[in-house]
């Protein structure tokens, strides 16, 4: 898969035809760690601190033609309230400018912490404004059985939409959210 890391945006994001794969969830969650292993190289900046990614960053899929989008997380991060709020903006600006050009949302939650109140807020902007999305559960392998169901019986409670199981370090789920995102 040849693959070409576009930019970092904070504004003017490309809108050139080509449609946006978006990756969505809270700080730390593991966005840039399932982009990685979804392309099967390191393309996305990994970090252990939350908050890393602080801009609207573009991944061209050139046999595909389609953009992976990795957003900046919500919630916690290491940093101040006024940045934070920043980062909201930004990712608003992103979706009000971008939402034309949208293929699909996966809204990444935490498995073993389950979705925070942030979550089930993105969730229902999510259904809100009517945007193809799908909840994609991270960091698996680190899950009991039990920590899967409970998350899994949470999410099917708030929407109908389906939940996909993946850990970045096993490479589980590969298949199916590379179905929704390049199909």
């Amino acid at each position: 898969m040849k693959v070409k890391f576009v930019g970092s945006f904070f504004g003017n994001f490309p809108r050139n035809g080509k449609k946006h794969v978006v990756f969505v969830g809270r700080s730390n969650v593991g966005k840039s760690s399932l982009i990685n292993m979804l392309l099967g190289r390191q393309v996305a900046r990994v970090s252990k601190e939350p908050g890393r990614t602080r801009a609207v960053n573009f991944i061209h899929l050139e046999d595909y033609d389609v953009y992976f989008v990795d957003l900046p997380g919500y919630g916690f991060a290491k940093t101040s309230k006024i940045q934070r709020e920043k980062w909201k903006e930004l990712i608003e600006e992103y979706f009000r400018s971008c939402w034309e050009d949208i293929k699909i949302v996966f809204l990444l939650i935490d498995c073993v912490a389950g979705p925070t109140e942030l979550d089930l807020k993105a969730l229902e902007w999510l259904e809100s404004y009517k945007l193809p999305h799908l909840i994609v559960l991270t960091k698996c392998d680190r899950a009991t059985q039990k920590d899967i169901s409970k998350t899994i019986k949470t999410m099917k409670g708030v929407s109908s939409y389906e939940v996909i199981i993946t850990s970045a370090k096993e490479g589980k789920g590969k298949k199916e959210v590379l179905r929704y995102a390049i199909s």
